[in-house]
């Protein structure tokens, strides 16, 4: 969060799982089993329960019994596979990767991230790791990769599997452009494939989301469709050669700002949490369970 973000909303976010003193109950996916946590006994209403999801219906279905335990779901997922009378269906803030390196625990501060302007001393890049799994968009990701690979030679790409980076900053500050494809495409379900770049101020061809236009300015981005290679190639290559990067960079600098303040995950969830609207249920719940746990009970 920016310096200063909590106090200027009148928000206080606590992440000691043993406290008993809140409003609201926020869980991110699930009760963090890893420190064996299978049941929150409430210490808010529990209309003031939010759940917000962290991956597409291809990847993960959630319980009916998880889910109506909340009185809000936050979700990408589509209403045919997420049902819930408080769902919003919105992208979820998912967790940005720009800045962070998980070997040395090491990351940049959002204040920082805002004030970066990198310099470009190169043209192109993407992140692809070698996996092909059929159910998500993997494969397709992979083979479209492997094509622009070969008609862009420009185009360097990174990932497991690939050329080694410690931080996904190493495959974006220095590149003008970047290559984002979305694992699920669904409305709504934007993640750190476009948040990443637009952090490092990179100008990225995109694949995903319908309705990213929704969040973003329109020249902060150019759709293409990797279902189409060679078209795809081609108004990449196109874009490239009329500095497409250079005229269109206060939108991409208007897109950074919106990821920073607007669309992170605790912009959305003070939005939530101070709206007026009225909840449009209450659970009759008194504490909420785990998902494996809420399946068993």
């Amino acid at each position: 969060m920016p310096t200063g973000w909590t106090e200027a909303n009148g928000l206080e976010f606590i992440f000691d799982p043993d406290a008993r003193n809140y409003d609201w109950l926020v869980v991110y996916d699930d009760l963090p089993r890893f420190i064996g946590m299978t049941e929150e006994p409430l210490a808010c209403p529990p209309e003031n329960t939010l759940l917000i999801t962290s991956e597409p219906s291809g990847v993960k279905v959630y319980g009916r019994s998880f889910v109506r335990q909340f009185g809000h779901v936050l979700t990408s997922q589509e209403p045919i596979a997420l049902r819930h009378p408080g769902r919003i269906w919105s992208q979820a803030g998912l967790t940005w990767y720009y800045g962070m390196d998980e070997n040395r625990h090491d990351y940049l501060p959002v204040d920082e991230i805002a004030r970066r302007f990198p310099e470009k001393s190169d043209t192109i890049a993407t992140v692809c790791s070698s996996k092909r799994q059929s159910h998500t968009l993997h494969r397709l990701r992979y083979d479209f990769t492997e094509y622009a690979a070969k008609h862009l030679p420009e185009l360097q790409v990174f990932g497991h599997g690939r050329r080694h980076m410690d931080d996904k900053a190493e495959a974006i500050d220095r590149f003008r452009y970047h290559l984002a494809i979305e694992n699920h495409v669904a409305p709504h379900h934007i993640t750190e494939k476009l948040s990443d770049p637009f952090l490092g101020l990179s100008l990225p061809f995109y694949f995903g989301a319908p309705n990213v236009l929704d969040y973003f300015p329109a020249q902060s981005l150019i759709p293409v469709d990797i279902r189409k290679p060679a078209e795809a190639v081609e108004l990449m290559r196109a874009a490239i050669a009329s500095n497409e990067y250079e005229k269109r960079l206060p939108a991409i600098i208007e897109a950074r700002r919106r990821v920073i303040e607007d669309y992170n995950l605790f912009a959305l969830i003070a939005r939530i949490v101070r709206s007026d609207t009225p909840a449009r249920y209450v659970p009759a719940v008194t504490a909420i369970r785990g998902q494996h746990a809420a399946r068993k009970a």
